[in-house]
């Protein structure tokens, strides 16, 4: 493989991290403040996302759908851990463990647990996500499911 790979490979593996990170900010900055362009732009044009409640396809079926959960969400904090990464050449598969701490509007807390199974795909030397699957094991407030 050589030098040049493990770079490459280092470096993406390092972006999806990102990529995720940015995921959990920019979805609880948009519950927060109305603001999802940050988040949308996370997304190729053509992603779908298949969350329990709903699957979702392409940029503008995410937003309104993420418009949608403001009126559900006081506070949340979403974190993903302990990646599982694949990366060839310009696509990644990833899989990650998830942790959302949630209040909702009506004053009720939760917590969720699952993972999220993530297809990427580089675009203009930017990842997106092509594909996120989440699921769930535990919804301690029962909203997610």
């Amino acid at each position: 493989m050589g030098t040049q790979g493990t770079r490459n490979e280092a470096l993406a593996y390092q972006q999806l991290k990102n990529l995720r990170s940015q995921y959990s900010h920019t979805i609880d900055h948009g519950a927060a403040t109305g603001d999802w362009d940050d988040f949308i732009s996370l997304y190729t044009e053509d992603a779908v996302v298949d969350y329990p409640q709903e699957t979702m396809h392409g940029r503008e079926e995410i937003r309104e759908f993420s418009e949608e959960i403001e009126e559900y969400y006081e506070y949340s904090m979403h974190t993903a851990q302990m990646p599982m990464l694949d990366v060839d050449g310009d696509g990644a598969t990833g899989t990650w463990y998830m942790l959302v701490f949630y209040i909702a509007t009506d004053g009720s807390e939760g917590y969720v647990v699952g993972r999220y199974e993530d297809e990427y795909r580089r675009v203009d030397d930017e990842w997106k996500f092509s594909r996120i699957e989440a699921y769930i094991d535990r919804d301690s407030g029962g909203f997610h499911v």
